[in-house]
């Protein structure tokens, strides 16, 4: 399976959403997935509101863990890093879910690099409707329940800027905007 990235996205503020998946060349379709995701996260504003902003969702392929979603309320042209962070936590404004997800302790890198961090994603950039979505598999994580390389219970994290994929430990992508748990769905 070929990974593919669908990028457009739109900020109000600091509200965010990620739902559903575009049609892609029989890949998954809006509100109709081949199959059901395993794993599912709420997305919520790191701010004081803690405003709900979307879902992610995430599901075992051939070659490994797809993860997709959609973020709206972003700024045209605007581009944010998404990455899965080691503790399930958003506490302190989204500080609590730590570091990227990296059990093998591996340098940060452009999320195809298999030795980067397993919770590196691609960064999404909006289009003019302010619509950033993601279909992306995961060579480096699992979505079972439990194990070294499972994401179960661990954080989604949205930072405010591009992940430049170099700079460590974490691409020097900005503050985290929103944060979500990935749970069983």
């Amino acid at each position: 399976m070929k990974k593919i990235i669908m990028a457009s996205a739109l900020l109000c503020g600091s509200a965010l959403a990620i739902t559903g998946c575009q049609s892609t060349e029989g890949q998954l379709k809006t509100g109709n997935p081949l199959s059901q995701p395993v794993l599912k996260s709420i997305i919520k504003t790191t701010d004081a509101s803690h405003t709900e902003v979307g879902q992610m969702y995430l599901r075992p392929v051939d070659g490994g863990v797809q993860v997709y979603g959609k973020l709206t309320h972003l700024k045209a042209g605007q581009t944010v890093a998404l990455h899965i962070h080691e503790t399930g936590s958003c506490d302190m404004m989204g500080k609590a879910a730590g570091g990227h997800f990296n059990p093998d302790n591996k340098p940060h890198s452009n999320p195809d690099d298999m030795n980067g961090h397993a919770g590196d994603l691609p960064n999404l950039t909006a289009n003019s409707d302010g619509v950033a979505t993601i279909n992306y598999v995961n060579k480096k994580i699992s979505a079972a329940e439990a194990g070294k390389y499972s994401v179960n219970r661990l954080a989604f994290i949205v930072h405010g800027g591009a992940d430049d994929y170099t700079s460590q430990p974490a691409g020097a992508s900005g503050d985290r905007i929103a944060c979500g748990i990935i749970e069983k769905n």
